[in-house]
């Protein structure tokens, strides 16, 4: 008799089917938000011929330039002696941390320049300018010159 009733008991086993389901749910939305999460307000980048890629294998510290002037590190305004003062501490911390500067088509030049500067003074190793791939080729720019 106790041989019939053994196998009605409660099973051990866990059903991971929907534990799955959920982890790649998540993963998809991960997969979607990262790229829309860009660092920094919105900006018209220069357009530029045979810009080389830069390969994202290291964290790096963005700044953002915008045409009114204005300095971000990242998402957060800064004045610019904050923002020289952040550079440093991160430099101290690790100073080969690659910093990358993206500025509007309209930011005039000495705003980018006061950047730079910054970048120079907290002794940067590695700082580049971001831009846009602009995808006309060159003959179709120099019709473009000659046009207008």
């Amino acid at each position: 008799m106790a041989m019939g009733s053994a196998g009605k008991g409660p099973q051990a086993d866990i059903n991971v089917t929907p534990l799955v389901d959920i982890v790649l749910v998540l993963l998809i939305i991960f997969m979607v938000i990262t790229p829309m999460l860009q660092e920094g307000p919105e900006l018209d980048l220069p357009k530029v011929q045979n810009a080389e890629s830069k390969s994202d294998e290291e964290e790096e510290l963005l700044i953002s330039v915008t045409k009114e002037g204005e300095y971000y590190l990242g998402e957060d305004l800064r004045a610019l002696d904050l923002l020289e003062a952040e550079l440093s501490t991160e430099m101290m911390v690790n100073p080969f941390k690659p910093i990358s500067i993206k500025a509007d088509v309209e930011t005039p030049y000495l705003a980018v320049k006061l950047v730079m500067l910054a970048c120079e003074n907290v002794g940067a190793k590695s700082v580049s300018l971001r831009s846009d791939k602009d995808s006309k080729t060159i003959d179709e720019l120099n019709d473009e010159k000659k046009g207008g």
